[in-house]
Order: structure tokens, then sequence, then C-alpha cells
């Protein structure tokens, strides 16, 4: 029989083997042809669909390592297809396409920061067209009719030639009455003024207005436009700007500023004005500001007011939170009802009563019977303990998944609070009689508690585009009653997170640790026994609970919108003086900022006393001048763009017979400089570097070799695409290697260029950046270890370039670049060259 059952046992063992070989074998089957759907799709070039049957075939064989590489190879091979396409769409200015092409990109490959840069930037793009987009409100317009209505009125002289006067010591009243003789104007003259006053004048080729202003400044006066053909000349002092300056009263309505807050910010402004001060008052109901000062005054309160009532920006904040509790207790061993055995003695009837009433005898009574009779062990009653005997295992887990989004300005507390509110009592004792008597009579009132998770978050938007927010996490939950004089009064558990973070637009902050755990552990036994480890199991009552709680929170932030800043808010706002605010414009300037013009400097020494000449390119030359006497420089030219770092310039061709240097081919882009601190460096084809000598005591790699593999590449037109990689020899503490590849783009196409896997050799992090110019034929790579002080050394793969056939030729593919060591030195290169024939 025992070998009848043992056969049994080993029939059911082996049928349940063939069970599991069969299926195993059916997901083998299943994952094995989703991965040659996998490879049919790749050879059709539809990354898309390659990725979707590699990730299944993953899924079901996670072990197999040459389905994750496939994997790998159709997800960069399909974020670059995307990529391209995105290029291709942002070209066309089609933005939405562009951005949904991005975002394909991130999810093949979460690594590429350019794409991610890219999503951003197009994102705030198409937000700023949005909003441009919008129609302009009614009061813009209204807003710029006050701004016209503000003007003081113009001076409209005969004559607008520029104002050639030489006066040495004469009366200024003489000076201002031939001014205003030559241009037409007709001048007063206040009565406090000193019309007798001697200056000199030397002026040359400066408008009406700017001989006056310089004219009247010198001598502490100022001038009054009261038409288009008169002014009046007044002393610059407070007395007379009070009785001469025109006041007006304007009310400013604000958009976004508080006008409690903007009063003070203009009281500030002119508190230190000499002469009219203007006055503000401010209206909450309105949402408004009236002002009452000068014309120039109230032009320059609009003007502030423009750049402080500005919108504040906008932002979003995605929440998740997780919170697990998980719960394990555990009762096993052997449980007795009070762990004590009774004795008791009562000769005439069970303990607990007489005659089994369960009444209970007194203590003073005495049965006389007892002596007589003598005492016997029926007269003893043991009561022996319950055994109860306990395997109980209880396991529990609980997850609360909550998923808000926060919305708000910028200056804003946001909140958001999951869980239940609890009641606390907080008692105050008081007179109930009055007077000064002791206070006995109690009185109590309840406030409520937040318990779960309490989030607060007070964000702000930077002007560089970061978010800076400060966070309070509080997590709470109730704990046992409290005696406290008599009263029981709740207790809480408490996890409080206070910080200030900087994150960019879109980036997540994982916030996790908060984890509680609460053990709590029971030993009831028989002392002795229970210390004993295997009696102590069987013989004792053993209880165990644990509890945990877990709090994980992703947050993150985007800019729904941005401050409205423009060039004229950061542009300084000319004032005037301490003693007359208002808005004046800029100082004049020899020549205005972003117009196109000319400086005149002395070709040759100009003798003591000459004028100097400011013209520009087209100007007459004034009567008097001399042209030989100056020559134009032309105006400096915008700084070159920001050179892309690690990209090496093309190699410059030798001027054509005649003397005149060949330009670039039609389509052709300029290569970009090298980067900032170094030489450009032309490398030709097959040919190493020159490289300055090395320090003492520098490692320089010698016999560094960098190959197209094979030399020679056969395609056809419509044949599939061909892979070259890029390989390296001898490398000895390589840190950063910039490549520069040419082809003919007649011949062939560069679909992908890949990362090899060399410079990430040892650990190392790799920053990967390339640029193809498909017109110009040129493909620029560099690898760069961040942070690298060791550099990597051996033979390997630095990148492979997938080329499509378009024309039948023979394309050369020429190689050059450059190869730096840790310290920063370029190293001694040979390039090899390799031939691409299409039939």
């Amino acid at each position: 029989m025992a070998r009848v059952g043992t056969r049994h046992r080993g029939g059911r063992r082996a049928r349940v083997l063939v069970v599991v070989a069969i299926a195993a074998g059916v997901v083998a089957c299943s994952s094995g042809r989703v991965f040659q759907k996998g490879n049919q799709a790749s050879l059709r070039n539809d990354w898309d669909l390659a990725a979707t049957y590699y990730g299944q075939a993953v899924k079901a064989s996670p072990d197999r390592a040459d389905y994750k590489m496939a994997l790998e190879r159709a997800q960069m091979a399909a974020s670059q297809v995307h990529f391209e396409k995105a290029r291709e769409y942002e070209n066309r200015d089609q933005l939405d396409l562009a951005l949904l092409e991005y975002r394909r990109v991130v999810e093949y490959h979460a690594s590429n920061q350019e794409a991610r840069a890219k999503i951003q930037v197009l994102e705030q793009t198409i937000r700023d067209r949005i909003e441009a987009a919008r129609p302009r409100p009614p009061v813009e317009g209204m807003r710029q009719k006050a701004r016209q209505q503000l003007e003081e009125p113009a001076l409209n002289p005969a004559s607008r030639e520029p104002v050639v006067l030489k006066f040495n010591n004469r009366q200024i009243q003489e000076v201002l009455d031939f001014l205003g003789t030559s241009t037409g104007i007709n001048i007063a003259y206040d009565k406090d003024f000193q019309k007798t006053a001697t200056v000199s004048v030397n002026i040359d080729g400066i408008t009406l207005e700017q001989a006056l202003h310089q004219i009247l400044m010198v001598n502490q006066a100022y001038y009054k436009v009261i038409n288009p053909r008169g002014i009046i000349i007044i002393t610059d002092s407070p007395a007379k700007r009070t009785a001469y300056d025109e006041l007006a009263l304007q009310t400013f309505y604000l958009s976004s500023a508080d006008p409690t807050d903007m009063e003070q910010l203009l009281t500030k402004v002119v508190a230190a004005q000499q002469g009219v001060r203007p006055s503000f008052a401010s209206n909450k109901s309105s949402n408004s500001i009236t002002v009452r000062g000068t014309l120039p005054m109230l032009q320059m309160v609009e003007r502030v007011i423009a750049m402080n009532d500005k919108p504040r920006a906008e932002i979003s904040v995605d929440l998740e939170i997780l919170e697990v509790n998980r719960g394990n207790a555990k009762q096993y061993g052997l449980d007795l009802s009070s762990y004590a055995i009774g004795l008791a003695f009562s000769p005439e009837s069970r303990p607990g009563g007489t005659g089994g009433t369960g009444a209970s005898p007194s203590n003073s009574d005495f049965n006389l019977n007892t002596i007589s009779a003598g005492v016997s062990t029926a007269d003893f009653y043991a009561a022996v303990p319950t055994a109860v005997i306990r395997f109980l295992e209880q396991d529990s887990e609980t997850k609360v998944i909550a998923k808000p989004n926060l919305r708000g300005s910028e200056g804003e507390k946001l909140s958001i609070k999951l869980g239940e509110e609890t009641p606390v009592p907080s008692t105050t004792f008081y007179n109930a009689f009055g007077g000064a008597g002791v206070a006995t009579s109690p009185l109590t009132s309840f406030t409520y508690k937040n318990i779960g998770v309490n989030v607060d978050l007070e964000p702000r938007v930077t002007y560089d585009g970061d978010i800076i927010m400060k966070l309070t996490l509080e997590i709470s939950a109730k704990g046992p009653d409290v005696n406290v004089a008599g009263q029981n009064l709740p207790s809480f558990f408490t996890r409080k997170v206070e910080t200030r973070i900087r994150l960019r637009d879109g980036e997540s902050n994982l916030l996790a640790g908060l984890l509680r755990e609460n053990e709590r552990k029971t030993l009831k036994g028989v002392p002795g026994i229970s210390h004993v480890p295997v009696l102590r199991d069987l013989f004792a009552s053993n209880d165990r609970e644990i509890v945990q709680t877990d709090i994980v929170m992703l947050l993150t932030p985007h800019i729904v919108r941005t401050h409205e800043m423009s060039q004229r808010d950061f542009s300084p706002l000319y004032i005037g003086t301490q003693q007359n605010l208002g808005l004046v414009g800029p100082p004049p300037l020899i020549q205005p900022p972003g117009e196109a013009g000319a400086r005149a400097v002395p070709s040759t020494p100009l003798p003591s006393g000459a004028p100097m000449a400011l013209v520009t390119p087209g100007a007459p030359v004034q009567a008097g001048q001399a042209p030989s006497a100056t020559k134009t420089v032309p105006a400096l030219q915008p700084p070159p763009t920001t050179p892309v770092p690690g990209l090496i310039p093309a190699p410059v061709p030798a001027p054509p017979a005649g003397g005149q240097a060949a330009g670039p081919p039609a389509g052709a882009q300029t290569p970009p400089p090298p980067p900032p601190g170094t030489a450009p460096v032309a490398v030709p084809a097959g040919q190493a570097p020159a490289v300055p000598a090395a320090p003492a005591g520098t490692d320089v790699a010698q016999n560094v070799r960098i190959s197209l593999t094979p030399p020679t590449v056969p395609m056809a037109v419509a044949g599939p695409a061909v892979t070259v990689p890029i390989s390296v020899f001898g490398a000895s503490r390589v840190s950063t290697v910039t490549l520069s590849l040419r082809f003919d783009p007649q011949v062939i196409r560069p679909r992908l260029v890949q990362e090899g896997i060399f410079m990430a050799s040892g650990g190392g992090t790799v920053t990967f950046a390339q640029q193809v110019d498909a017109t110009a034929g040129r493909i620029d790579i560099t690898l760069t270890r961040t942070g690298d002080t060791t550099g990597v050394t051996g033979d390997g793969v630095l990148a492979a370039v997938v080329f499509d056939a378009v024309g039948s030729g023979v394309s050369p593919l020429s190689l050059g670049g450059v190869v730096t060591n840790p310290a920063g030195m370029p190293m001694p290169v040979q390039f090899g060259q390799a031939t691409v024939t299409v039939k």
C-alpha cells in the first residue's frame, strides 16, 4: 500500500510538471510570434508598431535579453523618426502637431532633454499666440486716448533749421530775443527773471528745444509753452513751479494691483519731491486710484502704474497622493483565562451562596457544626482556569489614492485636505456668580481638527521661468484618548514637513519616506515556562500586532500664464530732476540705440576750440564744416550666436582663382564656431589635428584611431538602410570626443544617429549631442563624460549612423574631429575613411 501511495504521488507530480511545461511553451511560443511580428514591422521601418510588438514580447518573456535589446533599438529609432517629424512640423509653423510629435519622442526616449525643452518652448509659444489672438479690451483704446490728452501744447516754430549761436559775455535776454526772432517764436519773461545776467553761448547744429533747454538749465530757469508760437521764461524755484505749473486730475483704474499698495508705492516714489507734489487717493470699491498733479507727473504716474499693475502668474499643480496602511496581527499559543488557581474553604455548601441560592455568606457568620463534625477534604473547593488555544493570523492592507489638481495665482495659498474633522474639546472655568470669586464653573467649547493628509502650497513664478513653492505637508491620525483631570481628551499622531523647493515647468518632485510603524508584542504565560524558546509558543499566549502607514506624494507644477512683461517694463524711466518730477523721456544721445547710424570721429587732431561735428550717413554737411575733418565709423554688428558646445567648424576651402573667396553652397548652413575658450580647428579628413605640447605630468593618449567600418559599404537604391559604426581603437583616458562626418547628400541621406556604448564604459554619465545637416552633407557628433576625472580606455563603438540611399553613385565618408582627456588637453588622433557605393 505504501508503494501504491508513493506511485500515485509521483504521478501527480509528473502531471503538474507537464502542465507547467506546456504553459511555459505556450507563453514562449506566443512571445516568439509577437517578436517575429516586431521584426517584420522593423523591416518595414514601422518603428511604432515594432516597439509595440517588442514591448509585448518583453512583457511575456522579461528574461530575454534579445527582446529587451530589440525593444530599446525600436524605441530609439521611433523617437528619432518622431523627432524629425516634429522638426518638420515646427519648420512649417504647425506647432500643435510638432508638440504632439515631441511628446511621442519623450514617451519613447524619456532622457531626451532636447525634446523636453522643445515641449516647454512650444507650449509657451502656443499660449502666447492664443493670448495675442484675443481681442484687445476696449479699456486699452480708452487709455491710449487718455495718454494723448495728457500731452502738453507743442511748440511750433516758424523755422526748424538747426540753431547756430555764438555769443560771448552777452545778456541772457539778448541771446533769447535773438533766438526767438530767428525761429519765429514770441518770448515773454517772468517779472522775477534776471534778464541782465551775462552768458556765453556757443551752440551749433541743435534744435530749438535743445538750445532753450541748454541755455536755461545752466542759468537755473525753464520755459513754459503757452501756445504753439509763444513761451514764457521763468526762474526755476519751488514757488514759481507752484505758481506756473498747471495741475490736472486723473483716475487710474487698476486691473490686478491693490489700490492701497499702489498708493503707498507712488507716495514713496515722490516723497522727496521739492516742487509741486502730487496727491493720491485710493478707492477699493472701484479698485482705482485718483491722482492730482502736473501733466508730466501724471504721465510719470501712468507709466509707473503700467509697470506695476501686472496680472499675477498662474500655475497648475498636479498632485498624486498615495497612502498605504498595512496591518499584521498574530495571536497563537495557550491562553488561560486568568492564569490563577482559586481555593475556597466552605464546609456547609459550595462557595458563592447558601443552599445554592447564590447569596454570598457573610464574613462574620460562623457555623458551630464545623467544630463538632471536623474538617475534611470535601470542605475545600478549587477553581481551575479555562484554557483556549489560539492560532489566529490577520493581514490587512488599505490604499487611499488621490489625484487632485490645484490651480491658482502666485502668492496665493493653495490647500487640500484629505481626511475627516475630529472635534477637540477645550474647557475653561468661570465664576457663575460674578465678581472676583474663584472660577469653578466649567465651560466647554469644541474646535475641529483635520485628520488625514493636509497639503498647503504657496507658489511663486520667477521672471526666469522657475517655480518656487513653499510646501507644508502634514499627515495626522487619531491616537488613543488621554484622561486629563477626569476628562477623556483625544490625542493625535502627526508627521509634518515644511520645505521650500524650486522646480522647472513640468518638473516633478517625489516626497516619500513619511513612514510610521507601530509594533506591539504581548506575552502571557506561566512564569518560567513562558521564557523557554519552544514551550512559550505552546503554553503561553502570544499577541503580536504591526501597523504601518506610508505616504508618497508626487508634485508636478505647470505654468498656465506667466508674467506679461515687455521691454518697456525693463527700460529706465527718466523723471526729471529732484525739484521737478515728471516724464521727460530719455536724455538726448549721440546715437539712439537701435538705429542704424554712424559716429563721426576726428581723423586728424583738431585745433584747440574747433567744434566736433556729428553726422549720420547721407546727412548733408552744414555750412562751416570741413568734410575732411570727420570720418564715418560703421555701427557695430551684433555678436554671433552662442555656439553649440563640441561642434567643430568645417575646413575653409581655398579661394578660387581671381582672388575672391568662394561662398558656401546654396542651402548650406554655416558651421557653428567651436566652444567658448577654444580656437577654431579645421581637421582635414585623415589628418590628425595639431596638438599643443602637454604640460609635465599629463597623460596623453598615443595612437588613438577612429575609423568607419567597414571601409567599403555597398548599397542599393531601393534596398534597405545600412548602418555604419564609428569605432575607436587604442583610446586612453578619453573624456570628450567631437566628430564631424561629411558625405554626399546626392547619394545617401542619414536617417538615424545612435550613441555607442564605449563612452559609457565604467558607469560614466555621457552627454550625447548630434546635429544633422542633410542639405550640406554633414553630421556633427559630441560625446562628453559629465564630471569625469579618469576618462575611458580601450576599444569600442562611439556612435552609429543609419544611411538611406538617395541616388546611384559613390559617396566618400570623411571623418574628422578632436579628442580630449579629462584635463581638457587634445590628443593626437588618426581618422579612417570609408566609401559608400550605391547601385
